[in-house]
Parts: structure tokens; sequence; C-alpha cells
């Protein structure tokens, strides 16, 4: 710290300037032999700490202490005076003098007052530190605050009393008496691709924050990465009509954005409007009314509807179209695996689908291709890479877009999986036997006549072919010739002749088998 020494008795201040200031990491910066002299020092020095006379020349200790506390007010004054009055004193007091000391005062209490003083000093400074050190931390999280306290609105978790209260210290102005509404908006796609990198959640917020009139509406985000927009509806009871400035604001917001950041945004609205602390029931209406972008699409406001009891015979029939899906899996026909699960998603739409029935089809469609891969031994992780995270939890497929990318996605990895996986032979005996059954799949074999034709038990064989192939010589038959019947059927053959091409000469009963595997008739699958 830093002394200055004010006295103009000249041996009392040699004195005071010899004391031993450095062991008590004190320095003297200056002396001065009267007020005037000292205001100069001041001035130029700026002393943290002053020691001086209260009687000199020219200006008196008290009206330097007076200029000093009016232009520097952190400065500790400790007054020496030879006079033992108590209007001095009390008038050092009231100007903030930190310690008025009576000559002659030992050694030992001058020292004790300035090092008190320097103690003070710092302290005072810590302080003033860490005051502002606050202010900047709450200046910096008051917007957080605030989108937690909207957050929490929406949620129901606020009494209106302890509302108030902290809208009142978070300078948060919400109007307790109007009414309310909610709204849940969600990013379905990026335009422009430079605004999938560049633009983040919080800059789309600040962005929605400028566009909707202020302060009508109170906007936060959630964890799942969707807005929450609260807006006031300016009226005092529930009537159809208030919510037509909501459905306004928003249709205009998701053009807005559209527009200027190339952003394809859909927004939920709830279904009426509440008090301030009455929003949960609306707030849930508002998710629900976004889902429903699975049915109507996106980059729109949709309302929410109260949800009909969907009757049994209005659910979607899809007969053999998980069979024809399946099928096409076997034989590798890409488009035609498309292509049947566009009319299983059409079917639901078709029928007016809720999003709960859009949600179960879309589960139906992902258990068809969950089941195709585990059939065959393989992981579902494995084979969708990528996407298996959304197939894992269908409701993350938020728009139409969304679910048939992931389930085009879905089929192309199957087929490319399964294509990379053929089966590997490598004993000669199995790859001449798999020859023979390719090559004559009009006749009839058996386990036992292949063992004949080559030689080997039928035990050994059985044992071999299972090895090589992953599966037993019968079911292995029986699927190279249902894939052929099946491939014969869809180019237009007759039941007739793809019975007689894998050797079947009793229609009736290849009809039986067939539909034992594919779950369909043969002439189904014909049509």
């Amino acid at each position: 710290m830093n002394l200055l020494i004010v006295e103009d008795e000249i041996r009392f201040l040699q004195n005071l300037l010899h004391m031993p200031w450095e062991e008590h990491d004190i320095e003297v910066v200056g002396s001065a032999n009267n007020g005037a002299e000292a205001l100069a020092q001041i001035q130029m020095k700026q002393p943290d700490i002053i020691l001086m006379d209260i009687q000199m020349p020219e200006m008196d200790g008290l009206s330097l202490a007076s200029q000093v506390a009016r232009a520097y007010s952190n400065t500790k004054i400790i007054i020496l005076s030879g006079h033992d009055n108590f209007s001095y004193a009390q008038t050092a007091v009231e100007l903030g003098v930190y310690k008025y000391l009576l000559k002659p005062a030992a050694e030992m209490d001058i020292l004790q007052a300035v090092t008190d003083a320097a103690r003070c000093i710092q302290a005072e400074l810590m302080e003033r530190t860490r005051q502002l050190m606050m202010q900047e931390q709450w200046t910096q999280y008051l917007p957080v605050l605030h989108q937690h306290t909207i957050r929490n609105l929406a949620y129901g978790r606020y009494q209106i009393e302890e509302l108030e209260a902290s809208c009142v210290s978070l300078g948060l102005h919400i109007d307790m008496e109007s009414r309310y509404a909610v709204i849940v908006l969600d990013v379905d796609e990026y335009v422009c691709s430079s605004n999938e990198d560049g633009m983040t959640l919080d800059n789309l917020v600040h962005v929605i924050r400028d566009i909707l009139p202020t302060p009508d509406f109170y906007v936060c985000t959630e964890e799942d990465k969707t807005i929450i927009v609260i807006g006031n509806t300016g009226a005092l009871e529930h009537t159809p009509q208030q919510m037509l400035g909501i459905h306004v604001a928003m249709e205009k917001l998701i053009r807005n954005i559209k527009q200027c950041l190339g952003i394809v945004v859909s927004a939920g609205i709830s279904g009426g409007s509440g008090k301030i602390d009455e929003l949960l029931p609306l707030y849930i209406q508002a998710k629900k009314a976004l889902q429903n972008r699975v049915v109507y699409g996106t980059g729109i406001a949709i309302p929410y509807d109260e949800p009909l009891q969907a009757e049994f015979n209005n659910r979607p029939d899809y007969e053999h179209e998980d069979k024809q899906l399946e099928m096409a899996l076997e034989t590798m026909d890409q488009e035609l695996a498309m292509r049947m699960i566009s009319n299983m998603c059409e079917a639901a739409k078709n029928n007016s689908a809720s999003y709960e029935i859009m949600m179960e089809q879309l589960m139906y469609i992902v258990g068809v291709l969950t089941l195709f891969i585990r059939k065959r031994g393989w992981s579902v992780q494995d084979v969708t890479g990528a996407d298996f995270d959304f197939l894992s939890n269908v409701q993350s497929l938020t728009t139409p877009e969304h679910m048939y990318d992931v389930l085009h996605r879905a089929v192309r990895s199957i087929i490319t999986y399964a294509e990379s996986h053929d089966r590997k032979v490598t004993h000669t005996t199995v790859q001449a036997i798999i020859e023979l059954l390719e090559a004559e799949q009009d006749q009839e074999f058996t386990l036992h006549t292949i063992a004949d034709r080559f030689y080997v038990n039928a035990s050994y064989l059985s044992r071999l072919f299972k090895q090589e192939i992953g599966m037993s010589f019968t079911s292995y038959v029986l699927e190279r010739k249902m894939e052929r019947a099946r491939t014969a059927l869809m180019n237009g053959a007759r039941v007739y002749d793809a019975a007689a091409m894998i050797g079947y000469r009793d229609v009736s009963y290849f009809t039986k088998i067939f539909r034992k595997y594919w779950g369909v008739t043969p002439s189904s699958v014909k049509k």
C-alpha cells in the first residue's frame, strides 16, 4: 500500500519517514509540510493512505480531509492531532477519517493504525471485486434465468404468489391478469446447408424474439431442442376469436424464418388459453399438436384438436403388404420394398390417421425390418448403422420426410448388407451340391438322395451343410424354391407353372406350402 505523510514539524516528519514501513509492506510515496502542498501530492501520487497533522499552514488537516473525502473516497486518512478537542474528533468522524490519534502517539500505535488501514483497503477492494463479479454474472445469466422462469411457467411449476415475486426480482414484466396460449416450435429442416452449420438454437431464439411483438410473447428453449413460446391473447375470458392473433403471428413467424434464414419450422398451438399459472395442460396440447406434422406435413402451424376415439374398423388393413415387404427383402428388390412401405403409410394417412396410428404403423414397419434382420442372425445395429437410434425410437421421426428417408436408408442398408454377407461356401462338396440344386430346382431332392449322389453319409452331410451355409439342408432347399416361385409369380407366371418349375406337381400342395412360407397365397402375389 502507498502512504503519504503530511506534517509541518520537520523533526516529527523525519521520525515518521524513518519508521520501518517496508517491514509492513507500506511504501512511502511522498511527504508534505502543509495542506496545499499535500493536495498537489495527492493529485499526482494518489496514495492509498494519508497520515497527517490536523493543524498546518495554508490548509488545515480537516479542510484537506474534506477535499480528499470528496475526490478520493477510497483513500484512508489517519489524523495525528496535538489537540484533545472533541469538536475536532467529531468533525473527523463525519468526514470519514479512518483513525484519530493524539500526539505524542507511540510508534507502534502509528504503525498499527496504518497497517490496519491497509488491511481495510484490501478487504474493501476484494469486496468490491466480488460484487462486480457477481453483478457481471447476474447480467450474464439473467437471460438464462428468464428462460428458466418461462420454461417453468409452461410446466406449471409456479403458484401465482411466488411467480409475482420471481418476476419482480428478475425484471420480467408479465401481466398476471391476462390469458395466455402456449406454442411449441421445432426445426424440420435446413433448406440452406450453410445455416445448419452456422445457426444455433440460441441464435434462432434471438431471431424469434425479434420477429414476435414484445412484450406479448415470451420465448425459451427445451432440452429436446424445441422452443416454447407463451403468447398473450389479450383477453380476460376464453373465446374462439382470441386465438386468431396467435395463429396469425405463428404463420408469419414460420414464413419469415423460412424466407430469411432458410429454415423450415413447424408449430403446435394449444387449443385455448389460460391464466399464467394454468399453462401445463396447454403446453401438453401444443406438444401433441406438433406431433401431427407427421400427418399434415411440415412448415405449418398446427392447432390442437381434441382427438376422437378411433374405432377398430377405421384402422387401416395392411393384409398382405408386410409379407410382400419381407419377400421384396428376400429377393433384394429395393424398389418393391419401398413401394410396400409407401402403400402401408398411405393406407394409414388415407384413413385420416391420428399421430398415434401413424406411430403404430411406423412401429409395425420397423418390426418387419427388424424381424427380417434377426431371422438371419445379424445385428440390427450393425445392419442399420447410424439409423439404429431412429429405428429404436420411432417417436424421434417427427416428419413424413424424415420417416421415409430413414425407412428408405434402412431398406438400402439391409439389401447392401445382405449382398456383402452372402454365404461364403468353401467346401467343394457343398459348392457342388448348391450348383446342382440351382440347376435342377424342378427336381425333388432330399438329404438322403443328395448324400447317395455324392457318396457320403447323410449325418455327415447334414452337419457339413449347416456349418457351411448356416441352415439345414431342408430349410435351404425350401428357401430357394420359394424365392424362385415368388419371383416367377411376380413376373407374370401362372400358379401352375410356378409350381412346376420348382418340382411341385400338385398345385394345391404347392399353394399350401407357399402360403405357410410367405403368409400369402400364390394368386395374391401374382395380382
